[in-house]
């Protein structure tokens, strides 16, 4: 990127100095002739014009070919992480359902341990299954092959039932639910999508003791979602990029928690889809609050 930037630059620079140069002639040449002629001024202070102009056209051309580069490049070293991170996201749920698989095989154990052994290989499998629906929605998206199915859907017994598993899962409240919609006109299979997202981010990054709160809300003309974490937030820098398409915070030599840099840009795409929008921004005193506003149907 730095070559390619440098390059772009020094041809600027010398296409630069050699409109100077020949506008520099053009003056000199113009000051040879006879002054007097209106005809003649006019001529050279045509050229000067557009010669200018022409500088200023090629100069933003410069400029967009250079944004155009960087672009592709921002681009191609997402992809190369996700290449890396998907890798990993695939070996390691593979290798574990292989494991328990091989210890049932070839082991006598108790059927106690055969459970956790079958459980840990279903877990494995969901996780995998996920990863593979992620790249294929991002797939269908990016082909504008979803086209939401707007019909009733019981947000409410959707979020109950998701704070009901997960905290179940923990064994103590991690989720507290405060929704005062019942039913909203929406895509199930899109909601679903967008809600368990968002919450897979919230305990993937807030810590060991996660607390994380969900509000539903209806206005005059919209529903209002928010969900909120406590754990160590997103810089203002970041929250430019984590729905962009691979974006993941970090690098993948340092980054710990599991993810693909896709289930934002899918959660996104599908507020997208339903002629909503959705932010980022701060909790306080510390964590992340992502807020979704959809149409509210009547």
């Amino acid at each position: 990127m730095n070559r390619s930037n440098i390059l772009i630059y020094l041809l600027a620079f010398y296409v630069f100095l050699q409109f100077l140069w020949w506008g520099y002639q053009i003056i000199d040449l113009g000051a040879l002739v006879d002054n007097s002629n209106e005809e003649n001024s006019r001529r050279v202070l045509m050229i000067i014009g557009e010669g200018g102009v022409f500088i200023l056209i090629l100069m933003a051309g410069f400029w967009k070919i250079q944004r155009g580069i960087a672009k592709e490049i921002r681009l191609s070293q997402r992809q190369n992480n996700f290449m890396l991170s998907v890798t990993h996201e695939l070996k390691t749920p593979l290798t574990s359902i292989q494991l328990a698989l091989q210890t049932l095989q070839k082991r006598k154990l108790s059927e106690s341990n055969q459970e956790v052994l079958v459980a840990k290989a279903i877990s494995e499998n969901q996780r995998l299954s996920v990863l593979i629906d992620n790249i294929l929605n991002a797939s269908r998206i990016e082909n504008n092959g979803f086209i939401p199915n707007l019909d009733d859907f019981s947000i409410e017994n959707f979020l109950e039932k998701k704070k009901e598993e997960i905290n179940r899962s923990f064994d103590r409240p991690v989720i507290s639910l405060s929704c005062n919609v019942s039913n909203i006109k929406a895509d199930s299979f899109m909601i679903e999508t967008i809600f368990n997202n968002l919450l897979e981010n919230a305990l993937k990054y807030s810590g060991s003791e996660p607390r994380i709160a969900i509000s539903v809300n209806k206005h005059e003309k919209s529903i209002k979602a928010i969900v909120t974490d406590h754990g160590p937030g997103i810089s203002s820098e970041e929250r430019e990029h984590i729905f962009t398409k691979f974006y993941r915070i970090g690098n993948e030599d340092t980054r710990a928690q599991k993810g693909s840099g896709l289930g934002l840009f899918i959660t996104k795409e599908f507020v997208h889809l339903h002629r909503g929008k959705i932010s980022c921004e701060n909790n306080m005193p510390k964590g992340t609050k992502f807020i979704i506003e959809l149409p509210n149907e009547k």
